[in-house]
């Protein structure tokens, strides 16, 4: 089964369990620069607590592979690497209240011939500027050519959980002076 067929059977599964949730990463970011790049993986957001891991676990098409390792990663850091024959599926549950206000803005794009959830622009920004590696720094500076990135908003987000003094907050407020 390739990619789009893959997130639709997701999407499907955890509809029908009512698990909130919405595709992040570079499929989100698609609708974000209105530009795709290549991606052999799914960061899939998961609006509830770690608590529940068996039971969204369980609600995933059955392809997708999970263990205790999984099930420990996401008790202990909210996220774990899942499988789906090779596509890894990264799946980030819900550990603060920010997440649960990702969820009210999350929005549905056409895709592979339904409407799936996406990040919005906005919290795909916070979220790349959290990891903060090089991709994401590349994306963000596409999602500021294209006119997505709302830097101020992004930035009252990252000053309220890391403080003024962090490093990622000095690149994003130097990404806001370029554009």
């Amino acid at each position: 089964m390739k990619l789009p067929q893959q997130m639709v059977a997701i999407h499907r599964s955890l509809d029908a369990a009512g698990v909130p949730h919405a595709f992040g990463g570079a499929l989100a970011l698609a609708w974000c620069t209105r530009r795709a790049r290549g991606t052999i993986d799914l960061d899939l957001n998961l609006f509830v607590e770690p608590g529940r891991a068996i039971e969204v676990l369980s609600a995933m098409p059955s392809g997708v592979a999970w263990t205790d390792d999984s099930l420990g990663a996401i008790a202990r850091e909210g996220q774990a690497r899942l499988w789906w024959d090779t596509t890894p599926i990264d799946v980030f549950f819900a550990t603060t209240d920010f997440h649960h206000e990702v969820a009210e803005r999350i929005r549905r794009e056409p895709f592979a011939g339904d409407h799936l959830p996406f990040l919005s622009c906005r919290d795909l920004a916070v979220f790349k500027a959290f990891f903060g590696r090089t991709r994401d720094w590349a994306d963000l500076e596409e999602m500021a050519a294209a006119g997505t990135l709302d830097v101020p908003v992004v930035l009252g987000v990252l000053v309220d959980h890391l403080g003024g003094h962090d490093h990622r907050v000095d690149r994003l407020r130097s990404l806001g002076h370029a554009s």
